[in-house]
């Protein structure tokens, strides 16, 4: 599994130290599916305070988080539902790879609860169960460099598993409720 936006994580990497592109992305994730209006305003303001603690940002972190805000709302937009974390490329370590899912699960748990989203919307049992194990996954560790197969082949699903349970949230929230839906708590 080939991520074709690699090299803006790598690209990232180098302007946004010390926080992840992984976490950063998943913070703007969370915050989409909260309010899919959000403006650059509203989104320099929140990745300011987690980036910079509320210190001016410079103008070139200011022109990538601006265009990193576009490229999300292009992906949750997208008719094919072809959004998908914001990660290492896949030949970076395995352990490299599984700390950037961490970041990006903290990061989308930290967007939802910034944006309110308990406010904008009702979670299918779905959604409530994928943001429980979304809380795991953020604190996955891996503690060998040795991986096998079988490793890839199970953070390739965690990914997948993301994606979609990202699109479950963003699409509950943005519809009208269910019977058998509950309030995000």
């Amino acid at each position: 599994m080939s991520t074709a936006h690699s090299p803006l994580f790598e690209h990232l990497t180098g302007l946004l130290t010390p926080l992840s592109p992984a976490e950063l992305h998943g913070l703007l994730c969370g915050l989409l599916c909260a309010d899919d209006g959000l403006s650059s305003d509203q989104w320099l303001h929140h990745a300011g305070e987690v980036l910079a603690e509320g210190a001016e940002l410079s103008d070139p972190v200011r022109d990538v988080l601006e265009k990193l805000l576009q490229y999300g709302i292009a992906q949750m937009q997208d008719a094919d539902g072809s959004i998908t974390p914001l990660l290492p490329d896949d030949d970076a370590p395995l352990n490299q790879r599984a700390d950037a899912l961490g970041a990006w699960c903290q990061g989308l748990l930290y967007g939802l609860g910034l944006g309110q989203a308990e406010q904008h919307g009702i979670l299918s049992e779905e959604s409530q169960e994928f943001l429980r194990d979304a809380t795991e996954i953020a604190q996955v560790g891996f503690d060998t460099d040795e991986t096998g197969e079988a490793d890839e082949t199970a953070y390739v699903e965690v990914v997948e598993y993301l994606r979609v349970g990202l699109l479950l949230i963003h699409s509950d929230l943005h519809s009208s409720a269910t019977p058998d839906s509950v309030r995000l708590h």
